[in-house]
């Protein structure tokens, strides 16, 4: 998938699941499920946000194991899913999910809000990129590419 093709399944994904959820996202949740939806390709100098990070995307892309990377595998998501989990879990107790309306008052809400939205776009952004005939190193560095979508988008 390319950057806009990401960006719009995030964002649009996103929209649904907080529709369904009854709450309505702040500018700085979809700036963060954008953000997270652009980031997994910052190991490519000529993706959209590998241009606007061309130093980290040099990196990634010449010494840490190229486009698709460890960017895209389970040593990245693995600790985000932890983290995002702890976030929900601690919200949980502190705030009672969406149900406070302190929750978009308060810079804790808002920080909350905004990693899980992070979190939300970082994964859209690689189930996105298992629908590719390319597929995904889940389990890099090993070679073995994982593509468990019937559904093919021929974009990379």
């Amino acid at each position: 998938m390319m950057g806009n093709a990401h960006l719009a399944f995030g964002t649009g994904s996103f929209l649904i699941a907080t529709s369904l959820a009854g709450h309505t996202p702040g500018i700085i949740e979809l700036a963060a499920v954008a953000l997270g939806s652009l980031i997994p390709d910052a190991d490519h100098p000529r993706s959209k946000i590998g241009r606007w990070l061309p130093g980290i995307s040099h990196f990634f892309y010449y010494i840490a194991g190229g486009h698709r990377g460890i960017t895209h595998s389970a040593l990245l998501v693995i600790p985000i899913l932890i983290f995002a989990g702890w976030l929900m879990q601690e919200h949980n107790s502190q705030l009672g999910w969406f149900s406070s309306g302190a929750l978009n008052e308060s810079l804790y809400g808002v920080g909350y809000l905004a990693m899980l939205a992070f979190s939300f776009g970082f994964l859209s952004h690689l189930l996105g990129d298992l629908m590719t005939t390319e597929g995904l190193r889940l389990f890099w560095p090993l070679p073995l590419r994982f593509q468990p979508s019937p559904l093919r988008s021929e974009s990379a």
